[in-house]
């Protein structure tokens, strides 16, 4: 549990940095005419919506991330020591409980990924 938590302490920062470049990378996708650029992208949101509709996301960022985190860090921990209980994991150790962890995590919270990028 304490490696799912360390993981959420860095989902909670990275996902304060990262949520208004998914914003703009969602409204790029979805512009039928297409969008000039990253910068125009931003710098139209932030006349026409205000700084605000950048992190409008961010609550639902977070309670998708945060789970996938916890399930992701925890797991793959708990992976780890039972593909090598002698404490000494292999090269394949690391790689079928980081694939396994991430399987786990992301079928388990896709849901919720489907709920944020409707909310951008």
């Amino acid at each position: 549990l304490a490696a799912g938590g360390a993981v959420a302490l860095g989902t909670i920062a990275h996902d304060l940095i990262m949520t208004p470049m998914d914003v703009c990378k969602q409204r790029m996708q979805l512009s039928a005419g297409g969008s000039p650029g990253v910068y125009a992208c931003a710098c139209t949101i932030l006349q026409q919506e205000g700084a605000r509709a950048f992190w409008l996301s961010y609550p639902t960022t977070l309670l998708m991330n945060l789970p996938y985190a916890l399930l992701m860090g925890s797991a793959n921990e708990r992976l780890r020591q039972l593909f090598a209980p002698d404490g000494d994991p292999s090269m394949g150790a690391y790689f079928a409980a980081g694939a396994g962890a991430g399987a786990l995590a992301g079928g388990l919270t896709n849901p919720l990924d489907v709920v944020k990028t409707r909310l951008q």
